[in-house]
C-alpha cells in the first residue's frame, strides 16, 4: 500500500519534521506535511493527526470531525484519546503515541482497506460522499417519511467549466478540486443533511429546514462556499470554483425520479442564465411518465414548461411578495430583525421533539442584557433601541447557520443550538459574552455605552417533558449569573 498519499499534521507553521514521516516516505508512502488549517485543501488519501497539533479540547474535537478522509489519530495522552474515541467515526483509527513506523504503516493499511470496503458499498471512492445509489435510497426514505409541516429540499450542483479545468490542469488536480468541493459542502451543511456525488462533477444535497426562506438562504450559502480559492500545490497557484445549482422542494406525492428531474431542470436553467447562480423549481405539478417519448418533443415540452413557469412567476410575484411579507412580519421582531416570540415557541417545540426522537444534544441559552433599564434611563429610549439592534446583530453573527436567535422579551434573547454538546455550547456563549463586552455601542448623542450580558445555558435532558422545562432551567441559570455579579455564563443544574 506504499503508493498511498498521506497528509501529516504538524503542530504549527514551523513544520518540524519528526522521524515517523521520513520513515514512512522510505516505505514508499507519499507524505505531505501540513498545518491543520491548510490540510483540508491538500490532495491526499489518508490523514495522520497528532493530538499535539490541537491547542485545546475544542480544537481537537473540531479537528477530528472536520475532515472526511480516513484519519489515524495519534493521542499524546489518555484525555486526548478519550476525546478522539468520542468524536471520530468508524472509518478512523486512534492509537497512543509514540508508535513505530512499521506499526503506523500497518494501521494506515488497515484504514485504507476498511475505507475501500465501505466505499464500495455506499460511498463515492474519491470524495467519501454518498454514491448515487445510496443517495437515492436516502431520498426515497425522506419522501416516504416526511412529517406534516416539514420543509425539505433537494439541491443539485454542477461545477462550472470543470471539464476545461480538468483538461488544462490534469486529472490529479481535477480530483483535488472535487474533494475540496465535497469538503466545502460538508463543512457548510447541517449534520442532518445528506450529501452525495451523482456524476463526474455533480453533487446533490438533501436539506431539512424549518421554513422555505431558511432553505433558500442555506442553499445560497452553500453555493457561496464553493467560490473560496483552492490551493493547488502542483500548479503553484490557487483556483476558484463556481457552480450552477437547482433547488426543488420535496412533496410527499413526488417520486425520487421526479424530484431529481425538477432539480436537474432548475440547475440547467441556472447554467443557461449565465452560471454561478441558484435557480428554484417552483412548479410542483408533475407530468405523466412516457419513457418512449420522442426526444425533440420532450425537449419542446421542457422549454414550454420553463416559459410557463416563468410566466406563472411573473403573474404571481406580487402576490407572493405580499404573502411572504405578511408571514415575515408575523414571525419577525420588528426592531431587531430576529425571530420573535411566536416563532421561538413554535420552532422550539419542533427542535425538542426532533432532539428527543434522534437522541442528539440540544442547547438553549437565555441572554439578558445587563442594566438595560439604566441604559434607557441614562441615554434615552432611542439609544436603548440601538443597543438592542446591535446586540442582536452581534449575537447572530457568532453562531452557525443551523443555530438560531430569537427575541424572547424586552432585553432578553434566546439562542438555540441543535446537535451541540455542552462544551461547544459553553464556548459559543463565552465567545458572545466577550464580544459584547468588547464592542462599542454609541448613543444617539455620540456617547459610548458599556454593555455586558448575563447568559444562562441549559441542555435538553430526559426529564424535560416539554420545552417550557428547558426554558425554565435556562432562565434560572441566567438569574444565577445576574446574582453572581453579571457579565458571565452559567450552566444550568449547578455547572458553571
Amino acid at each position: 500500500m506504499g503508493a498511498e498519499t498521506i497528509v501529516w499534521i504538524n503542530p504549527d507553521e514551523s513544520r518540524a519534521v519528526a522521524d515517523a514521516p521520513a520513515a514512512l516516505r522510505a516505505m514508499g508512502y507519499g507524505v505531505i506535511e501540513s498545518t491543520l488549517a491548510a490540510a483540508p485543501r491538500l490532495a491526499a488519501d489518508l490523514r495522520v493527526l497528532p493530538t499535539s497539533a490541537c491547542w485545546d479540547e475544542a480544537a481537537l474535537r473540531a479537528a477530528c470531525a472536520g475532515d472526511r478522509r480516513p484519519t489515524l489519530v495519534l493521542a499524546h495522552d489518555a484525555a486526548a484519546e478519550a476525546v478522539a474515541l468520542e468524536v471520530c467515526d468508524l472509518r478512523d483509527e486512534i492509537v497512543r503515541a509514540p508508535q513505530s513506523a512499521h506499526h503506523l504503516a500497518a494501521r494506515l493499511d488497515r484504514l485504507m482497506r476498511r475505507d475501500r470496503d465501505s466505499a464500495w458499498q455506499h460511498r463515492d471512492t474519491l470524495t467519501g460522499l454518498l454514491n448515487r445509489r445510496a443517495f437515492g435510497q436516502r431520498l426515497r426514505k425522506a419522501l416516504e417519511e416526511m412529517l406534516p409541516g416539514e420543509v425539505r429540499g433537494l439541491l443539485r450542483l454542477d461545477l462550472d467549466h470543470f471539464k476545461r479545468l480538468n483538461d488544462e490542469c490534469g486529472h490529479a488536480v481535477g480530483d483535488q478540486l472535487l474533494r475540496s468541493a465535497a469538503e466545502s459542502l460538508a463543512a457548510g451543511s447541517s449534520p442532518e443533511d445528506a450529501i452525495g456525488r451523482v456524476g463526474g462533477d455533480e453533487f446533490v444535497l438533501l436539506l431539512t429546514r424549518y421554513d422555505l426562506q431558511t432553505l433558500l438562504n442555506d442553499a445560497r450559502a452553500l453555493l457561496r462556499r464553493l467560490s473560496a480559492p483552492i490551493e493547488v500545490p502542483s500548479t503553484g497557484h490557487s483556483l476558484v470554483l463556481t457552480a450552477s445549482a437547482g433547488l426543488t422542494v420535496l412533496r410527499p406525492h413526488l417520486s425520487e425520479v421526479e424530484v431529481m428531474r425538477q432539480a436537474d431542470a432548475a440547475m440547467y436553467e441556472a447554467k443557461g442564465a449565465g452560471r454561478d447562480r441558484l435557480m428554484c423549481f417552483e412548479n410542483s405539478v408533475s407530468g405523466g411518465n412516457a419513457p418512449d417519448i420522442d426526444a425533440d418533443l420532450e425537449r419542446f415540452t421542457e422549454v414550454t414548461k420553463v416559459f410557463s413557469d416563468r410566466l406563472a412567476r411573473i403573474v404571481g410575484d406580487m402576490g407572493r411578495r405580499l404573502v411572504e411579507g405578511a408571514r415575515r412580519q408575523a414571525l419577525q421582531d420588528a426592531l431587531t430583525g430576529t425571530h420573535n416570540r411566536r416563532y421561538f415557541d413554535e420552532r422550539l417545540a419542533r427542535e425538542v421533539t426532533q432532539a428527543q426522537r434522534s437522541g442528539r444534544p440540544l442547547a438553549l441559552a437565555l441572554l439578558d442584557i445587563d442594566n438595560f433599564h439604566g441604559i434607557n434611563a441614562g441615554y434615552g429610549w432611542p439609544s436603548g433601541d440601538i443597543v438592542l439592534r446591535e446586540f442582536a446583530a452581534l449575537a447572530g453573527g457568532n453562531v452557525r447557520l443551523v443555530d438560531w436567535l430569537a427575541r424572547y422579551g424586552g432585553e432578553e434573547f434566546c439562542i438555540v443550538l441543535p446537535d451541540t454538546p455542552v462544551e461547544a455550547a459553553l464556548a459559543v456563549m463565552e465567545r458572545i459574552r466577550v464580544a459584547v463586552a468588547a464592542a462599542t455601542f454609541v448613543a444617539t448623542d455620540g456617547r459610548s455605552i458599556g454593555v455586558t450580558v448575563s447568559i444562562g445555558l441549559a441542555m435538553l435532558s430526559a426529564e424535560d417533558g416539554a420545552p417550557v422545562a428547558l426554558i425554565d432551567r435556562a432562565g434560572r441559570a441566567c438569574l444565577s449569573a445576574k446574582a453572581a455579579g453579571k457579565n458571565r455564563v452559567v450552566l444550568a443544574d449547578g455547572g458553571v
